[in-house]
Parts: C-alpha cells; structure tokens; sequence
C-alpha cells in the first residue's frame, strides 16, 4: 500500500482518505490516475478493515463463556417446556403461507427431537 501505509482503523482510514482526496482530486490540480489508484487502495483497505473487525478471534471471554452456558441452560428449559414449540405452532395457524408452515413444522420437529434426545440420557 502506498497511500494508507500502518491505518489501523476505519477511521485514521477516513482521515487519510479526505486528505489524500483533496490532494489527488483532478479538479484541484491532482492526477486522475493517481487519484483512481488511492481510490482503489482505500477501498481495498476497508475491506480488509471490515473482515478484520468481523473475524471471530475464537476465543470467549470467562464472561462471555458464562453468559453462553446461561443462555443455553435456559433454551434447554424452554425447549423441554415447550414454549417456542407453542409459539411456532401459534405462527402456523396465522400463516398464509405454505413454505412457511413447512419450516415451522419442520422448526418444531428440531425442538422436539432435542426434548427426545434429553429424555433418551
């Protein structure tokens, strides 16, 4: 990268591209080549910024890993109580719409299997 050597983030990445702009722009006095080319590089940039920012690091926080085993305690209870299974059934009589009742029904059959596998161990 020639124009935005050690950006870091999305936004020294804007700094650098308003600066360059007004620098490079051919209606004041830059090239159009020049400017395509810092263009092309910024948007480069951003992207790899973005996946960046998006990646998942695949490691949770001793926090995070608490709240994650809280919650899936809790989708167990609601599942074994049947609540969202209810809830979709109520979904199914409002649909008008048959690919929609099949993946409601389908939905349920998921839960259902995972109260089957709970009550099997």
């Amino acid at each position: 990268m020639n124009y935005f050597q050690n950006i870091t983030d999305l936004e020294q990445a804007k700094q650098r591209y308003r600066t360059l702009a007004k620098e490079l722009h051919p209606d004041k006095g830059g090239s159009a080549l020049l400017f395509q080319q810092m263009q092309e590089e910024y948007k480069t940039l951003l992207l790899e910024l973005q996946r960046k920012q998006v990646a998942p690091t695949g490691q949770n926080t001793p926090q995070q890993s608490d709240i994650m085993a809280e919650l899936g305690k809790l989708a167990k209870v609601l599942i074994q109580k049947q609540v969202p299974q209810r809830y979709l059934q109520e979904k199914i009589k409002k649909s008008q719409s048959p690919p929609e009742r099949i993946l409601f029904n389908g939905l349920i059959s998921i839960l259902n299997g995972f109260v089957k596998a709970k009550e099997d161990d």
